[in-house]
């Protein structure tokens, strides 16, 4: 009987202890969905928000608003952590043999509102005839090409 009563208690105080608050992530929203470059709406990209990994792809848009593919898919992969959604942009390049190359950029989510995204975006990336990218003189690695771009969640 002793042990029992031990086992309420304990179980007791666990119950009423404070369950801990959720933590917060960056740009906690669901980011899922059909958003447009703000600079150009021709730009749109379509974003899946899946357990803290967004996949998306970017495609062209007519005036009329109508979607398709562009010729060289391009694709996304960002994964949202405490401080950030970041991850990359694939697609491929071009070595200076004219091999096809896949190639990965740099990209992370700046800002984050309900109906803008401000996303940080490399943009261009030297690469060798083996396809991997061509270092800085000393050796370490090249300077990146970021650019800043704003998104605009499409009308719903």
């Amino acid at each position: 009987m002793p042990r029992l009563v031990v086992f309420l208690c304990c179980l007791a105080a666990a119950a009423c202890r404070k369950a801990s608050p959720p933590r917060h992530r960056f740009c906690d929203q669901d980011l899922s969905g059909l958003w447009l470059n703000s600079s150009d709406r021709h730009f749109a990209y379509r974003f899946r928000d899946d357990a803290g990994v967004i996949r998306g792809e970017y495609l062209q848009r007519e005036d009329d608003g109508g979607l398709s593919n562009p010729v060289e898919p391009i694709t996304f992969e960002l994964r949202r952590g405490e401080d950030a959604v970041s991850g990359v942009m694939r697609t491929t390049g071009e070595s200076p043999s004219g091999r096809a190359c896949p190639v990965e950029f740099e990209t992370r989510v700046s800002d984050c509102k309900p109906e803008a995204l401000q996303l940080v975006v490399e943009v261009s990336a030297a690469i060798g005839a083996d396809c991997r990218r061509t270092p800085a003189e000393d050796g370490g690695i090249a300077p990146r090409d970021l650019r800043e771009f704003r998104f605009e969640r499409a009308g719903r």
